[in-house]
């Protein structure tokens, strides 16, 4: 999956997430609208903040959005096997290139999402750019008066960075914009037409702002709605946050001293009416008069202000974390009702049979997508074999995790069709590996079969006799599958052969080659496969004729010490191993 799907599959999450939160807060602001001061009553858009900004949510206990977890299914059964029926292949172009599954296309929602979250974000800060250009090709010289009663509504508030102040005749209304340098805009003339009470209120209202560092907030809001521009709910929940933020400064503003100036603050913001709103989703720009919508709002706020019951510091604190505990957090994954598909092995219990272990990975290891599109079999079959290593959990040891999967080619001149030349096409979710491995032979017309060395496709023209199938049979139903007589060989003991059995060597193509020649490459190849791993070499005794003849053996990712016990068969000889060597020996 490509970082943009993620991102998507992250943004959905996150957006049904915020837009429960919104609403539980929208819920809470109307059940305590009578008792709720404004400060608080903005405060608890923090944990909805948070929701939207959090790639990864932090894990409790409990939590109202729990992870899903698989229940590990128990498989029975001592090995698969499976003979495919023959299917004709699909006819694609010559021409046309193999895609993996790694590589799929990019789902179109995404693309949509993407394009739309670049065109919002192009389009504020495009507007913002041109609306700064305009303002400051009208800027005004600073009164001196004005630049005392700045400095005065500074101290009031307690603001002790530096702001820059612009007055140009292009600014209709007092905002305060900027990021790293935060910026007060006034319309020039002003304080004109305002008292000197109602001046101060509207600078403190600007300060108080850049106190509360509205103004970051402001610009990761704009980005965060930019990124859900499709969701309506979040939208609203915006703008109600934009407005309570209005709200709150006001209340923060009117409780600087003990004289009551609610008239005042009243008066001027019914001044400000005829002032033009920002346009657009305010990218950049905090004022004090944004809305006509909400000016009636405002003014009851102011009319019915008092200062907040030193009570609600405990009870807005504790509502604020329960929403983050509960809607910002993430229970943790509850622990499967049953016991692991393969239980560990301790040391007073039999060792676990390979051949079912593979069997149980094959059946309970669940793949959430499997996409091709005219892939080649060894791409498939590579993304099967890499996906079994990540999603195998059950499997403490790094080394043992995943299944291996050999590909034994047919013989030249047999007449079987060439599964390296078969493009593989499906659409899979949520499927078992066997599931997947099926389709996969059903489309190359190849077989597999299972044992202690991993999964194994075979041409339809190999020589090895299997138990058929009825026709129809679903392999994941049957209680038991049975290998047929006689079993496929067991690894051979000794510290050598399970050495090697760790090396994978990609290509092994031996025709009509000396058995001599044939053991030199396979320990070259060996060699340079073998990753920092111990390399045991593999010896001809001196009773086996060297110049015998390898008719044809053709093998893919195949672990070495399997490819020595193919040559073996080949060439009617045996293998036998030590702790420093797998001899090749006479029957």
């Amino acid at each position: 999956m490509n970082f943009i799907e993620s991102m998507f599959e992250w943004l959905l999450a996150t957006t049904l997430r915020a837009s429960a939160m919104a609403v539980a807060i929208l819920g809470i602001q109307f059940l305590l609208r009578r008792w709720l001061p404004p400060q608080w009553r903005h405060a608890l858009w923090v944990p909805f903040l948070l929701v939207l900004a959090l790639p990864v949510l932090p894990k409790v206990p409990f939590g109202i959005f729990p992870q899903k977890v698989a229940a590990n299914a128990e498989v029975s059964g001592a090995a698969i096997e499976a003979e495919t029926s023959a299917l004709p292949l699909a006819e694609a172009p010559a021409a046309a290139a193999p895609i993996a599954a790694r590589a799929s296309s990019v789902n179109p929602w995404a693309i949509t999402w993407l394009a739309g979250s670049v065109i919002m974000l192009g389009i504020g800060i495009a507007s913002y750019q041109r609306n700064m250009r305009r303002i400051k090709r009208a800027v005004v010289p600073l009164d001196a008066s004005l630049r005392q009663s700045l400095a005065q509504a500074a101290r009031e508030v307690g603001l002790q960075r530096k702001t820059l102040v612009i007055v140009s005749t292009a600014v209709d209304s007092p905002a305060v914009t900027g990021l790293l340098r935060p910026t007060l805009l006034l319309p020039a003339g002003f304080p004109s037409g305002f008292s000197e009470s109602q001046a101060r209120l509207i600078l403190l209202h600007e300060f108080t702002h850049l106190k509360r560092f509205d103004l970051p907030v402001n610009w990761l809001t704009c980005i965060f709605q930019a990124m859900h521009w499709f969701n309506p709910i979040l939208w609203f929940a915006f703008a109600r946050l934009r407005a309570d933020r209005e709200s709150a400064c006001d209340a923060q503003v009117l409780s600087l001293d003990k004289a009551d100036h609610r008239a005042d603050y009243g008066h001027a913001l019914l001044k400000l009416q005829s002032a033009t709103p920002q346009l657009g989703f305010n990218l950049g720009f905090v004022g004090i008069f944004e809305r006509n919508s909400e000016l009636k709002t405002r003014i009851r706020n102011i009319s019915s202000h008092r200062k907040a019951h030193p009570a609600w510091r405990l009870a807005g604190a504790t509502l604020i974390g329960a929403l983050t505990v509960l809607g910002a957090t993430e229970a943790q994954e509850r622990k499967p009702e049953k016991p692991p598909a393969v239980p560990p092995v301790t040391q007073d219990a039999a060792p676990a049979d390979p051949t079912r272990v593979i069997s149980n990975k094959l059946t309970t290891i669940v793949i959430p997508v499997v996409k091709f599109e005219n892939t080649s079999l060894e791409e498939a079959v590579d993304f099967i074999r890499t996906k079994s290593k990540e999603l195998d959990t059950a499997e403490k040891d790094p080394a043992k995790k995943g299944v291996n999967f050999i590909i034994r080619m047919p013989r030249e001149g047999s007449g079987a069709p060439d599964p390296g030349k078969a493009r593989i096409t499906m659409d899979l979710k949520n499927v078992t590996m066997i599931s997947a491995l099926q389709k996969i032979a059903d489309q190359t017309k190849l077989r597999f079969s299972v044992d202690e060395s991993g999964l194994t496709f075979l041409p339809a023209d190999h020589k090895e006799t299997f138990q058929n199938l009825p026709p129809g049979t679903d392999i994941e139903k049957l209680d038991e599958i049975r290998f047929p007589d006689p079993p496929p060989p067991k690894l051979p003991a000794g510290k050598a052969a399970q050495a090697d059995f760790k090396i994978v060597i990609p290509t092994v193509e031996f025709v009509d080659v000396s058995l001599t020649e044939a053991v030199a490459s396979l320990n070259k190849q060996a060699k340079e496969n073998a990753k920092g791993q111990p390399v045991f070499p593999v010896v001809l005794d001196a009773k086996v004729n060297g110049e015998t003849k390898v008719q044809e053996l053709r093998l893919r990712n195949v672990p070495l010490t399997i490819a020595v016990q193919y040559l073996s068969e080949v060439t009617k000889s045996s293998i036998t191993a030590n702790d420093t060597e797998i001899r090749i020996t006479r029957r």
